[in-house]
């Protein structure tokens, strides 16, 4: 069985958030769901743990599954400034200006993001004013 993990696109400045493992892999922030908490709980206390935002809301947006984890995706509201806290060394953005960060991402996290722009694009304005 595949570890199940939530896992969570923060978007600041129309950047996608991410995150630097100790291990130098570059991810969405999240993690694995304690057998207590449901996946909505996972994906806030994770961000929260990562990324020290606090999600005023999360809509699930998709399952994903890669080869090693069962992803399930959500969309935070977090307002405030990112900091690397927990187990997150360094902070990153999805775009253009970070080429080093790109190289060391993980597969899963490339394909998470590609399926979001492709939801997000086609969803249009109404989709994408609500996450400003």
């Amino acid at each position: 069985m595949k570890r199940q993990r939530a896992t969570v696109i923060v978007e600041i400045d129309r950047r996608i958030l991410l995150v630097e493992n100790r291990g130098g892999l570059v991810l969405l922030p999240g993690g694995g769901i304690d057998p207590q908490e449901s996946r909505l709980q996972a994906a806030a206390r994770e961000l929260a743990e990562e990324t020290g935002l606090v999600a005023e809301s999360l809509l699930f947006l998709f399952d994903h599954e890669s080869a090693s984890h069962d992803h399930h995706v959500f969309l935070a509201a977090a307002p405030g400034t990112p900091v690397a806290a927990d187990d997150a060394m360094l902070l990153h953005f999805h775009d253009h200006d970070d080429p080093s960060a790109g190289r060391r991402m993980s597969q899963a996290t490339r394909e998470i993001i590609g399926r979001f722009l492709a939801l997000r694009a086609d969803q249009g304005v109404g989709f994408n004013a609500c996450w400003r």
